[in-house]
């Protein structure tokens, strides 16, 4: 009856949190992360790699895959899967982390029963249950994002599990606990690099050379196994990991340098003040340790060692992951691995602290153990007003999110409404960013499915619809000059930084997470010459029809060479029978050569090419050694012809004021492994 009855407690845990979690809200809308393992899952799902391997998160990538074509199966829809999946982005990133609250629950569940069966103590499993509601971090992270850190909490949960079955094995020597704990290693290191410290433990308690050879080495194979969608980037992840440990600041910014030793020191403090409960853990198996250490030695006893082990490696494990955060610190959810093993560190000094004492055993394991558990769940109650908080901040957030975008409908009707990038609260920004961070594959879809998806690039200090920028010129053509900005700037600087970049705002509306500006184009330095008056300097028009006698050019229609005759095919054309062939991967063509260019010139240059190609791209640069290099390429695409097969794509050139010579070279390259062609080029001079 009482094992019933504890196997029955031992389900109200997970119970909770899985409650808990379905119920609460994250951020609506939110771009970093959630948009990118959302796009980069879809790639997967496609059959496409991936774009985003920073953490490198292809676990995730992975598993947002398999869910989305899961969900998609069970929907009654007409849409293929990447139509469906943009059009109802915000049900299925719901579907992705509701999905990682159940799967959490379940290892809870899991964690509970397996240290019951396996060290045949109820407080032990109740304890690993607990451990994780001393920190708000792990479960408003468990509880709010489509990120690497819910699966690393799966996988430090299925950690658990090994070392406790290790630790209970009577044959603890084989190749069985190597094998599967390298496997667990590439994973865990695969879903995210600070993972890292976790690789300590089983260097510290596997026995023989042989063993820590088998794990070291399986390593390797497994952290490829996991990372295959990323396989064309792993160039591109050596680097920006190389960056991150030679440089000092946060994201690989920051001095050349190894620390910043003030800095260093710093986070380290704020670490330990901002993670109390764990560091209190640390604190106990500390003591735990150097006195069973002590005691072993007065009365020469070795029968404790797989406690004493194991204990020393988890807590050099924490102790390392405090290290390792320390270099970039400045945000506890780089510690989730540590905080993870918390549970399991209480469980372990217990298992000493029981078999060191032999004494005191019965007292030990009657009292302490229960004493440890509820001091955990005061520790627990002690976080419940922080988690009200989030939770409310969430739901507010929200319904402010929706507020706004009604008001937007109602009294705003007739103007165009542009979106801050790269951050703010709106159905485009979300998608856009999860676009950019997976190769932009879904760029032609989001085009199709949101023609009015419009940005203002706070960086580039541009207007864009989607990928492609769009000069103030053809935005009021196509867009008219009554204009709303949403979303932000939020800060003075940033504030600051769009008013510098020529626009001048006026004010409207905030609401909880976004303000709201209109666009005053008549005071804008943007949109000088534009609302006012601003004629063309010349314009030209070729496509690619006429060519010199003996066929070596192409001619304009005043009769000079336009560009040599490279490439120019009769395979298929928009106009005509001519257009320019490019291909196989890095081919160029067209070689136009623009003269007397000068600073503060704008030129508008445009041309169409065959639909589906978005590794195409028409190119504006100069590089002849005399002054500092320039270098422009399109973006995406601006509209399709009437037969779909055809995108016109365009590149607004400005001159810079440090822009040296007098000439700039106009040129198409093909960067994709597809046949591209080209045709009907237009170039304006304003």
């Amino acid at each position: 009856m009482i094992k019933k009855l504890q196997i029955a407690l031992l389900l109200l845990v997970p119970l909770v949190f899985l409650v808990m979690g379905l119920r609460f809200d994250r951020t609506k809308y939110g771009t970093d992360p959630e948009s990118a393992y959302l796009m980069n899952g879809l790639n997967i799902a496609m059959g496409k790699s991936v774009g985003h391997y920073d953490n490198p998160g292809t676990t995730v990538q992975m598993y947002s895959a398999v869910v989305l074509r899961i969900t998609y199966a069970f929907r009654s829809t007409d849409n293929d899967l990447q139509t469906d999946v943009l059009k109802n982005s915000e049900y299925y990133i719901e579907v992705l982390r509701k999905g990682l609250i159940i799967m959490n629950a379940c290892v809870l569940l899991i964690l509970g029963l397996v240290a019951f069966v396996l060290l045949g103590n109820f407080w032990t499993g109740l304890i690993l249950q607990l451990a994780p509601f001393m920190s708000v971090t792990l479960i408003e992270e468990c509880f709010t994002k489509v990120a690497p850190e819910p699966v690393l909490f799966a996988t430090i949960g299925a950690l658990i599990i090994i070392l406790m079955k290790f630790y209970t094995s009577k044959d603890a020597t084989g190749k069985k606990y190597p094998l599967l704990l390298g496997l667990l290693a590439g994973f865990g290191l695969a879903t995210k690099m600070t993972f890292l410290p976790v690789l300590i433990i089983p260097m510290i308690i596997l026995a023989g050379k042989r063993n820590k050879w088998i794990y070291a080495f399986s390593v390797i194979p497994s952290f490829i196994l996991f990372t295959l969608p990323a396989a064309k980037g792993y160039l591109s992840m050596a680097n920006w990991f190389l960056s991150l440990g030679t440089h000092t600041g946060t994201y690989g910014q920051g001095n050349s340098g190894l620390l910043d030793p003030a800095q260093y020191f710093h986070s380290i403090i704020s670490i330990g003040v901002n993670n109390m409960a764990m560091l209190a853990v640390m604190g106990v198996a500390v003591i735990v340790l150097i006195s069973a250490g002590i005691r072993a030695r007065k009365l020469n006893v070795g029968d404790s060692k797989k406690e004493f082990y194991i204990l020393l490696a988890l807590l050099f494990t924490q102790f390392g992951s405090i290290l390792l955060v320390a270099k970039h610190y400045h945000s506890n959810h780089y510690l989730f691995p540590a905080l993870s093993l918390s549970g399991l560190v209480l469980v372990f000094s217990y298992l000493l602290i029981s078999k060191n004492f032999k004494s005191g055993n019965k007292l030990i394991s009657k009292f302490s153990m229960p004493i440890v558990a509820v001091l955990v769940i005061g520790i627990s109650a002690l976080n419940i007003p922080y988690l009200t908080l989030a939770f409310n901040g969430y739901r507010a957030s929200n319904q402010s999110t929706d507020e706004t975008f009604s008001r937007l409908d109602r009294d705003f009707k007739g103007y165009a409404k542009v979106y801050y990038y790269p951050i703010s609260f709106n159905e485009y920004s979300s998608l856009r960013w999860g676009n950019v961070y997976s190769r932009q594959y879904s760029t032609e879809k989001l085009i199709a499915l949101f023609p009015e998806g419009l940005f203002y690039n706070a960086g580039e200090k541009s207007f864009q619809l989607w990928e492609t920028s769009i000069s103030t010129r053809e935005f009021v053509k196509r867009y008219g000059n009554r204009i709303l900005l949403i979303g932000g700037p939020l800060t003075d600087d940033e504030f600051k930084n769009v008013e510098l970049g020529g626009l001048k705002l006026k004010r409207l509306f905030d609401s909880r997470v976004q303000v709201v500006y209109e666009v005053e184009t008549e005071k804008s330095e943007l949109f000088k010459g534009v609302t006012h008056s601003s004629p063309a300097v010349w314009s030209l028009l070729n496509t690619f029809e006429v060519l010199s006698p003996d066929g070596q050019w192409i001619m304009s229609d005043n009769g000079n060479k336009f560009c040599k005759n490279s490439s120019l095919s009769t395979d298929k054309a928009r106009s005509g029978s001519h257009a320019f062939k490019l291909p196989v991967h890095d081919t160029y063509a067209m070689d136009f050569g623009l003269q007397d260019v000068k600073p503060g010139d704008t030129f508008e240059i445009s041309i169409w090419k065959t639909a589906n190609s978005p590794e195409a791209y028409l190119v504006a640069a100069k590089n002849d050694g005399n002054g500092p290099p320039f270098y422009i390429q399109s973006k995406g695409f601006v509209e399709t012809d009437s037969s779909g097969n055809w995108e016109k794509v365009i590149l607004t050139v400005v001159i810079p004021m440090d822009f040296s010579g007098a000439k700039l070279k106009v040129y198409l390259w093909n960067y994709g492994d597809q046949p591209v062609w080209f045709d009907d080029f237009e170039i304006t001079r304003y």
